[in-house]
Formats: structure tokens, sequence, C-alpha cells
């Protein structure tokens, strides 16, 4: 298999883990990814807002936003956009399962629109995750 992680021959015994482990971790690799964006996309608004180029009558939809109102969604999505990075990266290797599974779980949480994606990329990692070959997979 070629792609980020590990490239094991048919003949490893963890091979089909690896499979079946590997598309929910692109997945949540690209959730993450995507919280970063729009991490930078916040942080952007909140200094343009900040240096007086935004304001309330040319951006409406700022009305209602200081631009402390920006940072702590934005600390909180870097926060998560990097454990969903680090756990998905943790599981195309094989390593660290609790670390996965906090890497899927941050890839749910509501602090943008790639929620739409993180909640089933969640799900199906969780779900893959579960299955005994899997778990012993990765303590192997």
């Amino acid at each position: 298999m070629s792609g980020p992680g590990l490239n094991l021959p048919r003949s490893d015994p963890r091979f089909p883990a690896l499979r079946l482990v590997r598309a929910p971790a692109f997945l949540l690799l690209c959730v993450g990814a995507l919280n970063l964006i729009m991490c930078i996309i916040l942080l952007g608004l909140a200094g343009l807002t900040m240096a007086g180029v935004l304001t309330a009558e040319r951006l409406t939809a700022l009305k209602e936003f200081s631009p402390s109102s920006f940072l702590l969604p934005a600390a909180a999505a870097i926060i998560c956009g990097v454990l969903s990075i680090w756990g998905a990266l943790s599981a195309l290797n094989l390593r660290g399962y609790g670390l996965v599974i906090v890497g899927a779980i941050t890839a749910s949480f509501c602090l943008s629109p790639t929620v739409c994606v993180g909640i089933p990329a969640t799900c199906w990692m969780l779900f893959i995750l579960s299955n005994p070959e899997v778990k012993k997979a990765f303590t192997a």
C-alpha cells in the first residue's frame, strides 16, 4: 500500500487492521487540517477587526462580535485540529491507541463547519477501533 503511514507487506499480520484504519484515519487527517485552516481564518478576521480594516458597518456578520470573541474558538480549533491530525497519524502508524481515540473525538467538536464531516469520521473511526483485530494490531 502506498500513502502516509506504514507500508506493510500483505504477509504482515497487521495488514488487515491497517487496511481497515487507513480510510477513516485519512478522513480524520483532512478534518484536522480543515480545522486548522478555519482557525487561521478566524485569527485573520480577528486581526483585521482589531486593525480597524473590518468594521461592523462593512461586515454586518461581525456586528455582534468583539475581536476577543475570536480568540477562544481559535485556540480551541488549534488544539482540536492538532489532536485530530496527531491521532490520525498515530492511526496510520498503528501506534497510540488512546491517542487515536482522543483524536477521533476532537474531530467531532463543533468548532467549524468541518463538524459535518467530523462526526461521521469519529463514528467510523471508533467503530473500526472497537474491532479486536485492530486493537491487537495497535499493541503489537
